[in-house]
């Protein structure tokens, strides 16, 4: 044990992202499949390890097998180094395993390979100065695969000189440009939009609170230094149309754009906020990975092309949540959502 523990601090110096082609029915070798986003600012890290299908059988054929796909509990010994700058192991955390039957999301716009039933997890803190170094070890055979990521650095979202956002204005759309500071080490960014409602049914006078998120496309900084100045323009036609295209006419309700209610459905003065702005960025790796894997594949099909794993495949990379939360629309536009040509039939209350 001691001998892998040092060939794996030595290994840890010389980790390189590489891209490499497979044959899927090569005489058969051991590799492990991983995939795992680091997010410090969520409660669990979640890291999912497979393998994959490296045999003289077709794919297929192997998948009928359990053990010829899924690693059973005890097979691994997976544990995550936080190094500082000096290169000294100041934090060492083992992952647990757990069998579960989702899919495993980046949340950005690409498909991993396959579905999944196993991932190994943890839910203590991780520290955003560290680098954290992957180490799984199979204790039955001592195959080791290894990767390597930072921690993206928290995103720095231009607050704008007020919370009110203006959509519409002496008759005409206006653009809300969105502008956020890239943050170090994030090289990927996808914005949301979330949009808060309240439904008041005049049958039964019962209110409930929903929302609606739209998605704009994700955008790419020039680097990972950080600091670079990067903007996202929403334009009043596309705001109106996204909300009538997502919320369906019902003449037995009456609506208001708001997050919360302090007092009563009618009264404007006490609709609270209703417009929220998150972000989720992500490191280089996984953008690498995106822009190489971007398209559809399945579980039977080849493993993916590149991959930062050493001695394996899959990609081991960051992720960060960011919020600008508060936000709401001002008189001209929510009189708009109420009476406008796009939005009328919606049956939203005019401030």
């Amino acid at each position: 044990m001691k001998k892998s523990y040092y060939l794996f601090l030595l290994a840890l110096t010389t980790l390189l992202a590489c891209e490499t082609d497979f044959d899927v029915n090569a005489t058969w070798k051991e590799t492990a499949v991983i995939y795992g986003l680091l997010d410090q600012t969520v409660d669990t890290q979640r890291i999912i390890i497979y393998k994959a299908f490296l045999g003289q059988e077709s794919a297929y054929t192997m998948a009928q097998e359990a053990d010829s796909f899924h690693y059973a509990e005890g097979d691994l010994e997976v544990f995550l180094y936080g190094l500082d700058n000096n290169g000294d192991t100041v934090q060492k955390i083992e992952l647990e395993y757990q069998i579960t039957n989702n899919r495993f999301s980046t949340g950005f716009d690409t498909i991993f390979s396959t579905e999944y039933s196993v991932e190994y997890f943890t839910a203590e803190s991780l520290n955003q100065s560290l680098t954290y170094h992957l180490y799984v070890r199979n204790v039955v055979s001592n195959y080791v695969a290894r990767s390597t990521t930072n921690l993206i650095e928290p995103l720095e979202i231009n607050p704008g000189f007020t919370d009110e956002i203006t959509f519409f204005k002496n008759n005409e759309y206006r653009i809300h440009r969105l502008r956020w500071s890239s943050s170090t080490f994030g090289k990927i960014y996808k914005p949301f939009m979330r949009f808060y409602y309240y439904e008041k049914n005049i049958l039964t006078n019962e209110v409930v609170r929903k929302y609606i998120d739209l998605s704009f496309p994700q955008m790419y900084s020039q680097s990972i230094s950080g600091n670079q100045n990067m903007e996202l323009a929403i334009t009043g036609e596309n705001f109106f149309y996204f909300i009538k295209n997502s919320i369906n006419e019902n003449l037995n309700v009456l609506r208001i754009n708001a997050k919360d209610l302090e007092d009563g459905f009618v009264g404007y003065d006490y609709w609270s906020g209703g417009i929220d702005f998150y972000f989720l960025v992500g490191g280089e790796a996984i953008s690498q990975y995106i822009e190489i894997n971007n398209l559809p594949s399945i579980i039977f099909q080849d493993p993916p092309t590149y991959t930062n794993i050493e001695n394996g495949l899959g990609v081991f990379s960051s992720r960060l949540n960011a919020e600008s939360i508060g936000k709401f629309l001002d008189i001209q536009t929510l009189t708009e959502l109420a009476n406008g040509e796009i939005t009328s039939e919606l049956n939203f209350i005019e401030p």
